[in-house]
């Protein structure tokens, strides 16, 4: 009985992990953004280029079409990246969205897991963050984090290789962190657009509107955790009860999986690096909009408890871009 108990007790801790690895699950096909304004004009939108070059799980067409249609929604100028990171290619944006790279002709989770980018692409992304860039990466629960970890670590964050359960960071109880993404005053907004890029923003003297409001509550939805360095400035901070499960086989657990406290571990933060922008997360669906086709049940900004995720993502995008 005791051992039923504890399978039980696995199956409801992982029943939002699982979700994430679904072949059933699809993009929202009705989600609308609750963003009506522009915080950008043509002339000087930011260039977003997501990832796609790397075996990602999220695509701009795909799980991640939902997060592509709020950053459109707020003026921003998103592209499919196809191509392996060089620095002069790079240029080309403002904006480096990367989102649960895979290595090299994976099909399935089952280890051994190698690397998504080689040390010279990693190079290249570490020097354009430097020179100006601005860095979006996620990487979600097992194997995500082992794959990326080259990148992860070249800005000095550390991944545990696991599976969180879902979760709710607070303003009340100190998990959401006060930053200028999350409480945003007047005197944090830009009256102008910045030419902070080593892509296509250049310094002209046009007003741009921001649509950043202050933040009470955020949900994730499983995904891993990380430890930060000590320059990085954290944003989302697991509390007392937090575990994650450290399978040897993602997905495959049972009874004697380890199971790592993971109290006063990240599953967001920010970092500047150089003239350049680095902002982290271990949970992609809290970003997006998916549903599960066989039971027709949305999950992520949709969801309850996830009101506020969408602001949130415009938020991180405009401290991204340097509104805030």
């Amino acid at each position: 009985m005791k051992l039923i108990c504890k399978t039980i007790l696995l199956g409801f801790f992982l029943v939002g992990t699982s979700s994430c690895s679904d072949s059933d699950q699809q993009p929202d096909p009705d989600f609308i953004p609750k963003n009506t304004t522009n915080s950008f004009l043509k002339v000087n939108s930011p260039v977003v280029f997501i990832d796609e070059a790397h075996n990602n799980l999220h695509k701009i067409n795909g799980r991640f079409k939902a997060f592509s249609q709020v950053l459109t929604s707020d003026g921003y100028t998103v592209k499919p990246s196809k191509e392996k990171f060089t620095l002069e290619y790079l240029k080309q944006a403002d904006i480096l969205v990367i989102v649960n790279a895979l290595d090299k002709k994976r099909r399935d989770y089952n280890p051994p897991f190698g690397d998504a980018f080689n040390t010279e692409e990693v190079e290249a992304v570490k020097k354009w963050v430097t020179q100006g860039g601005s860095l979006f990466l996620v990487a979600d629960h097992t194997p995500f984090p082992k794959v990326s970890e080259k990148l992860s670590a070249a800005f000095g964050f550390e991944f545990s290789n696991g599976h969180v359960g879902d979760a709710i960071f607070s303003i009340d109880n100190s998990t959401l962190m006060e930053h200028a993404i999350t409480k945003v005053n007047s005197d944090s907004l830009s009256d102008e657009s910045l030419g902070i890029f080593a892509g296509s923003i250049k310094p002209i003297n046009i007003k741009s509107v921001t649509n950043s409001r202050s933040i009470i509550q955020i949900k994730t939805f499983g995904g891993s955790a990380f430890q930060i360095p000590d320059n990085a400035k954290p944003l989302l901070v697991l509390g007392k009860g937090a575990n994650s499960l450290i399978p040897e086989i993602p997905f495959q657990v049972n009874a004697e999986t380890p199971r790592i406290s993971m109290d006063g571990w990240y599953q967001g933060a920010v970092l500047e690096v150089g003239e350049g922008r680095v902002a982290v997360f271990s949970e992609a669906m809290m970003f997006t909009s998916q549903v599960y086709i066989p039971t027709g049940k949305k999950m992520g900004l949709v969801s309850r408890g996830a009101e506020q995720n969408e602001q949130f993502l415009l938020n991180v995008m405009h401290w991204l871009s340097g509104l805030i």
